[in-house]
């Protein structure tokens, strides 16, 4: 399997695009920070993730690089990272205070309605529009940008598929969000979601902030929500700056296992005599993707999966992934290149030269949509599979 690296430095690129908006009357400087991959496959569609606080350069750019490494070293499927700033973090990330308590908290406070509205409205379709997405978001929220996601998920459901929510100001307004979530009766909406709540000890915000969130703990557990998944963890990080770092990778690390078939529960499959490899693993996922709500496996786990079969000598069952993960995805070139891989390994290499043919055609298809570097890379790639059937040593 041959990889190509969009970057010298093997990093993720990032880009900043300005999108005016009606809600706030200004025009809002948004970051993007896009896979390694991206321009390598022009057909993958991607989850996108919406990080909230990016005003900080060093924020921002810590979770990129968490994300790269994870995706690197393929923990989690590759995602479009988006950095929404705020001017007035305090404004914009929290609701309208009901109490005199949350009237006094901030100077000024209550714009959460109208941030859940810019992204509803105006950055979510902007970015579906300029670059290839799935319809799966995330957002990720530290202290007030966690009490704006939870905020999200009891009033504008529609947003986030699921959250990541570290260290949350639970605090403000007399818990406002608590009560908000305790008095939520549509429950509903709450399916098929993912929540992922953190939080840290011995530093003063987080014992501030603690309480608020053993309650909401206790609320989702009372509430048992159908078709909720959902965490809440304590970390061992004494620092509410830091818990962000630590909380942010768990967090996405949780909610990828929601998508990805365990490697435990692959070698039961792999063992399984009553029944095809194959049919169970379409059976799990089949049963992900309905509470997703997105086509699973990503193509990065479908390739994963193929080869961990290979790597256990399992060749027939490795050749049944890639012929679903091509049925499914039957335009990425990377999965051509594997497929012909594991024919050419159990020297059907008329089959192996089909797919590496076919590969080339798809490479040549997408020319327009490749950099140019990258498009002979590919085409030098498979001619050399292909002689390397055609020239056998």
């Amino acid at each position: 399997m041959f990889v190509i690296v969009q970057a010298a430095s093997g990093q993720s690129q990032t880009e900043i695009i300005n999108i005016p908006s009606k809600v706030f009357n200004v025009v809002r400087k948004v970051k993007i920070s896009l896979p390694k991959g991206y321009y390598n496959y022009p057909n993958r569609k991607y989850i996108v993730a919406y990080l909230f606080d990016a005003q900080s350069d060093a924020f921002f750019n810590f979770i990129k690089a968490t994300i790269d490494y994870l995706t690197s070293d393929g923990y989690i499927s590759p995602l479009i990272l988006v950095g929404i700033s705020s001017g007035n973090r305090q404004y914009e990330l929290t609701p309208k205070a009901e109490t005199k308590q949350g009237m006094s908290y901030f100077q000024k406070s209550g714009g959460a309605d109208l941030l859940a509205l810019n992204l509803k409205d105006e950055i979510l379709p902007e970015i579906h529009k300029r670059y290839r997405c799935n319809s799966y978001t995330i957002g990720i929220g530290h202290s007030l940008g966690g009490t704006f996601l939870t905020y999200c998920l009891i009033k504008f459901p529609e947003i986030f598929n699921a959250s990541i929510v570290i260290s949350p100001n639970y605090h403000y307004d007399n818990e406002q969000m608590v009560h908000k979530f305790d008095s939520l009766t549509n429950l509903k909406t709450l399916s098929n979601k993912f929540l992922y709540i953190a939080y840290g000890k011995g530093d003063a915000y987080e014992e501030k902030f603690k309480p608020g969130t053993k309650k909401m703990d206790s609320l989702l557990i009372k509430k048992n929500i159908h078709g909720l998944k959902w965490q809440v963890k304590s970390l061992d990080n004494d620092s509410h700056g830091t818990t962000a770092t630590e909380g942010i990778f768990k967090g996405l690390m949780a909610l990828y296992k929601q998508f990805t078939l365990p490697y435990e529960q692959f070698l039961n499959y792999i063992n399984d005599t009553a029944k095809p490899f194959i049919e169970n693993v379409k059976g799990f996922y089949k049963v992900q993707s309905a509470w997703a709500g997105i086509q699973l496996p990503l193509v990065d786990d479908l390739n994963n999966i193929g080869y961990n079969c290979f790597y256990l000598n399992k060749k027939a069952e490795a050749a049944e992934v890639f012929e679903w993960a091509l049925f499914m995805y039957r335009d990425d070139i990377n999965l051509y290149d594997s497929m012909g891989e594991i024919q050419q390994s159990t020297g059907n290499n008329k089959e192996a030269l089909h797919y590496y043919s076919k590969g080339l055609t798809i490479v040549e298809q997408q020319k327009s949509n490749l950099e140019t570097k990258t498009y002979q890379k590919l085409m030098k790639g498979f001619q050399e599979r292909i002689k390397s059937i055609s020239t056998p040593k």
